[in-house]
């Protein structure tokens, strides 16, 4: 019987954390895209795990999907005062199976929204050198508000409105990596 949790990750999670991770994201360091994803190592993803929520969906004990969401209070400069997703990725051999689907839209609805009361959130992507993701999150509803290129490539802030009667998009600033 498959049973999947969604849980938020301990230290104790790290090495796989980090095996998840370098697996997932081992196709865009192909491409070219120097993220931190694309280069962490077991301190980073402990230091992840520690100082943001980072968010895993077990199945049988293994995990398969992970999303980091870091909220403005944990950097001097924070690219919005809406919490910000990175570290998203997937067992590459579950792809397109809706699983990161299940685990984004889990983080959106059950933690930002519907616990948190987050009006928004944000997140930042590739929008030539990666071939989809800015596709995914175009048809999952999110918005690009800034731009901004660099090394031939077009990194795209986006954001998802979550409670519209809360929105402000004062809040959302300029990231520090202008």
């Amino acid at each position: 019987m498959t049973e999947d949790i969604f849980r938020v990750a301990t230290v104790e999670d790290a090495p796989e954390f980090l095996e998840l991770l370098s697996s997932a994201f081992q196709s865009v360091k192909e491409l070219g895209i120097d993220w931190p994803s694309t280069n962490a190592d077991l301190a980073m993803v402990t230091e992840n795990i520690v100082n943001s929520s980072a968010f895993v969906l077990e199945r049988n004990g293994k995990l398969i999907s992970t999303i980091t969401v870091r909220f403005p209070w944990e950097s001097n400069s924070p690219p919005s005062k809406y919490p910000f997703v990175w570290w998203f990725a997937t067992a590459p051999d579950l792809a397109g199976q809706g699983i990161g689907d299940k685990l984004l839209t889990y983080v959106e609805e059950r933690v930002l929204r519907d616990t948190l009361k987050a009006p928004a959130l944000t997140l930042g992507t590739s929008a030539r050198k990666h071939p989809w993701l800015l596709d995914m999150y175009l048809r999952r509803g999110y918005e690009v508000y800034f731009e901004h290129e660099e090394d031939g490539d077009v990194g795209v802030m986006m954001r998802k409105i979550l409670i519209p009667e809360k929105f402000d998009a004062t809040l959302l600033g300029i990231p520090s990596w202008t």
